[in-house]
């Protein structure tokens, strides 16, 4: 980590995809939301009527979500080379986090290819995880919105949540402790 001078701190931490799943249950978190959404619209469109045709299909479906986005996940953390890099940066004020530019333009490409092949194969699931990929290059949260930190020291992850939005700051052991308490005395919705 380094310091400004000016209270400003940068730092750089690589992220190995698979050792650390914090990346792969938040799209789980995502697409299995927007899963249960689509049930919820299905259920309204049939005047809330279950069958148990209808939840083995849907049962089937969420399989099939899962399997999608775990392999996509796989796959990508393989053409990554195992590893996804950010950069960060805190201040008085927030902490944001950009992906190191190379990696973003990557991204941006695998993306693309991944949406256009799920939008040319009717499966949104696909195309939604190639348009997530594709336009996920950087964050920034405000310490005056944040409602809730949750800290996974074992993947040297912190969790922060501002309202429907859900950041993760990576940072590494000898620096863990402090990011976190910097983060937590700024917020203050954590004080209450």
């Amino acid at each position: 980590m380094t310091p400004d001078g000016k209270g400003v701190y940068r730092w750089r931490y690589s992220v190995n995809l698979y050792r650390n799943p914090g990346l792969l249950w938040l799209f789980y978190k995502v697409f299995g939301g927007i899963f249960a959404g689509c049930m919820l619209f299905v259920l309204f469109l049939g005047d809330f009527k279950v069958s148990p045709e209808g939840v083995k299909w849907g049962l089937v479906g969420f399989a099939v979500m899962i399997a999608i986005v775990t392999l996509a996940y796989y796959i990508y953390a393989l053409i990554q080379g195992g590893r996804y890099t950010w950069d960060f940066e805190m201040d008085e004020d927030g902490v944001n986090g950009v992906q190191v530019a190379n990696e973003a333009k990557r991204n941006k490409v695998l993306g693309t290819v991944v949406a256009v092949m799920g939008a040319a194969t009717g499966n949104l699931t696909q195309m939604g995880v190639g348009t997530m990929v594709a336009s996920g290059n950087g964050w920034d949260s405000q310490f005056a919105t944040v409602s809730k930190v949750k800290p996974d020291r074992k993947h040297n992850t912190i969790n922060i949540h501002n309202g429907l939005f859900h950041n993760q700051v990576f940072v590494g052991d000898e620096d863990f402790d402090f990011v976190l308490d910097h983060i937590t005395s700024h917020s203050p919705k954590l004080l209450k």
